[in-house]
């Protein structure tokens, strides 16, 4: 009994030891998607430089981020454009409250959001865990408790080894994980970025955008997956829908209007009934929070317009999507005249 009493006890101290020493190394620079640290950065500068304009911003992950030309759309329209894509990784949570920050009275903001993000599921995966201790540290300070206990639980004994690692080399040895700790340096990342030069190949970097915040050296296709189900996504979740619905009323009491548009979808174009009637579903459920300004139909591309994912689009297929998009905002976001259906 009394073996049985202490092992349990051992249990219980040995799990107090192991969050508290997570609670002590929680910003530790752990290995990381910093350069989407630095790209947050980099765009919020972007949209700053057009401060007291009227202007368009185009914010979500990836497919927004290869697959919008903002500086052909801002020379086609008269007015600045901005690329706001970072990766579909990316909480959605994250993603409107970086770009709340910098979005002003008269701007119109349109989301682009994968159909992932419409789901209901709210835990968090191993890389957004790593990315919240290691670079994304406004996240954890707006947690409540629950959330923390939350992500600290979702620490595995590896993730925790690498803190400890991580924060040893941050003390002694900063020179070994510089590239992580410079990316945490908002000063050093712009002044990297306006000494950049344009690149000549592809690479997942925050300097390989344009002053408009798009992808460049995307040339090619080199997507060979299966085509996506047009028909996603069918139905927004209740925690979502909450989120966009808070998220939208707040940029209207601040002046900007708020649109939401669909992504990419590898695969053929088809007269099917079930995914056109599954799209009218969805828009009348998402009525109640905005409005969608173009159609699906539009966005389905060949796989040869693929440049590396389901999601990402190559130099060609962005030039057709960008001209679809810039269509659709003189249709219903310039004119005030946004079609549901």
């Amino acid at each position: 009994m009394r073996f049985i009493q202490v092992f349990f006890a051992s249990c219980i101290l040995t799990c107090m030891i192991f969050y508290c020493v997570i609670f002590v190394f929680i910003d530790a620079p752990v290995k990381a998607s910093y350069w989407v640290a630095e790209m947050i950065f980099i765009k919020k500068e972007l949209v700053k430089a057009h401060s007291g304009k009227n202007k368009i911003l185009v914010a979500g992950g990836s497919s927004t981020l290869f697959g919008i030309d903002a500086e052909y759309a801002t020379k086609s329209l008269g007015i600045p454009v901005v690329n706001f894509g970072l990766t579909a990784g990316v909480r959605l949570e994250k993603i409107l409250h970086e770009v709340s920050l910098v979005v002003e009275s008269g701007d119109s903001l349109i989301l682009p959001l994968e159909p992932t993000y419409y789901d209901c599921n709210s835990k968090l995966d191993p890389a957004q865990v790593s990315e919240i201790i290691g670079w994304d540290h406004e996240a954890w300070k707006v947690m409540g408790y629950k959330e923390r206990l939350e992500l600290v639980s979702l620490v595995s004994p590896t993730l925790l080894g690498q803190m400890i690692v991580a924060a040893a080399l941050k003390n002694f040895y900063p020179s070994l994980i510089e590239d992580r700790l410079n990316a945490l340096n908002q000063s050093l990342v712009l002044s990297k970025f306006k000494e950049r030069k344009v690149p000549t190949e592809f690479a997942y970097s925050a300097y390989n955008i344009n002053n408009h915040g798009d992808m460049l050296a995307t040339n090619g296709s080199r997507y060979n997956g299966k085509d996506d189900d047009v028909s996603k996504p069918l139905h927004v979740c209740d925690r979502t829908a909450n989120i966009l619905v808070v998220f939208v009323d707040r940029m209207r009491n601040k002046g900007v209007r708020v649109f939401f548009a669909n992504t990419p979808y590898p695969g053929l174009k088809s007269s099917s009934i079930s995914w056109k009637n599954s799209e009218v579903s969805f828009k009348n459920e998402m009525a109640k929070i905005g409005c969608f300004i173009d159609s699906r139909e539009d966005l389905i591309f060949d796989r040869k317009y693929f440049f590396n994912t389901h999601l990402h689009l190559n130099a060609g297929g962005r030039f057709i999507r960008t001209d679809n998009l810039i269509k659709a905002i003189r249709k219903n976001v310039l004119s005030e005249n946004c079609n549901y259906n």
